[in-house]
């Protein structure tokens, strides 16, 4: 009979604990999170950091342009306008405008210089060694 008692009173329990769950008022419902509005894109060109020691700043988009600056590590430009890999930026603590390589640039502050390459003389030609005639072999006779 034991058994019989301890399932009743497990139902018996069961029961009150239905009812009673029944009668409880929720509590407050948790507030909805607010509402975050994305921040309006920024205004004006984007911004772009120097990601090596020192970049040229130079009048047109070639090598050959005269050069007019020297942007250094982390120095922050605006894009104003890109041509065939260059930008022209706009040097912000220094106020002055130039082109300087694209890839030296990227939109977020660089933790260390990368190192560019230096160009490379072409190499001298080599000589070819002259053949020496070889003297000519008598025929053989037999």
């Amino acid at each position: 009979m034991t058994l019989r008692h301890t399932l009743t009173a497990l139902a018996l329990c069961m029961m009150a604990l239905t009812l009673f769950m029944g009668c409880v008022e929720p509590g407050p419902s948790m507030p909805p999170p607010p509402m975050v509005e994305p921040s309006p894109p920024p205004s004006g060109p984007p911004l772009y950091f120097v990601n090596v020691s020192s970049l040229a700043l130079r009048e047109g988009p070639t090598t050959a342009a005269r050069q007019v600056g020297t942007l250094h590590f982390n120095d922050e430009v605006q894009i104003l306008e890109i041509s065939s890999g260059w930008g022209r930026v706009g040097d912000v603590s220094r106020d002055r405008v130039g082109w300087a390589y694209m890839r030296y640039l990227q939109p977020v502050p660089a933790n260390q210089p990368r190192s560019v390459p230096r160009r490379r003389q072409a190499p001298a030609p080599k000589e070819t060694p002259k053949e020496t005639p070889k003297p000519a072999e008598s025929p053989k006779v037999m």
